[in-house]
């Protein structure tokens, strides 16, 4: 499973499937060739195997993008859409987390507002009880606290587990990583966590007032 802020969302049917690239709680909808994917017996309902054939074919539709960018997935759609889905699909360990219900209606945003809660909660899972290790960490002095500190020590690796603030954000300046004016240095230091083997874990807005928003819990060496 790849845990990260960046990840695609697939709208599962009978009829009509959606591919969508998220980052956080923003959508796009991808719309080309190959997406959106409708089954030609659009208004016919599909047995198991015609259903099994079909999502298979969705399949091969994401592969496109996944062989391009690999990063994980949340599963969108009926309890049998997905069932049949995970039987066929040659990713199985990339789906993040589900969702129950036919959402082709949904606007972005609400989508959005869906699918970002079951990756944090993943994100939050991976990270386990280490959570609740802020304080033993702060008194062993084995943490780093604010952005300047937690941007200074993010690149050597020796972060174990971030915690940040679910709203907290901080735009490239001076003295951070290289990365276009008006990024959120947040992010970049999210990804290089994950991407190290970390965990992140987000939390409540104002509930780590006292470590400015964002801590790094190091490694034990």
């Amino acid at each position: 499973m790849n845990l990260s802020t960046h990840y695609y969302v697939l709208s599962l049917s009978e009829h009509k499937n959606m591919l969508y690239e998220a980052f956080r709680d923003s959508l796009i909808d991808i719309r080309n060739t190959w997406f959106p994917f409708e089954s030609v017996k659009s208004q016919v309902a599909l047995n198991d195997m015609q259903l099994r054939a079909h999502l298979q074919t969705v399949d091969h539709h994401f592969a496109h993008y996944y062989e391009q960018d690999p990063m994980g997935m949340v599963l969108i759609g009926t309890a049998r859409n997905r069932a049949a889905f995970a039987s066929v699909t040659a990713y199985p360990s990339i789906i993040i987390g589900n969702a129950e219900g036919d959402y082709l209606d949904t606007s972005l945003a609400d989508l959005g507002s869906i699918v970002w809660p079951i990756v944090k909660e993943a994100m939050a899972s991976a990270g386990g009880k280490l959570g609740r290790d802020l304080a033993a960490a702060t008194l062993d002095h084995n943490v780093v606290v604010g952005i300047d500190a937690v941007v200074q020590s993010v690149d050597s690796g020796v972060g174990a587990t971030l915690l940040v603030e679910d709203g907290y954000s901080v735009e490239q300046r001076a003295g951070f990583p290289f990365m276009e004016n008006g990024d959120n240095v947040v992010d970049y230091i999210i990804e290089k966590v994950l991407a190290l083997g970390g965990n992140v874990i987000f939390v409540h807005d104002g509930s780590l007032s006292k470590f400015k928003s964002i801590a790094l819990i190091l490694k034990r060496t």
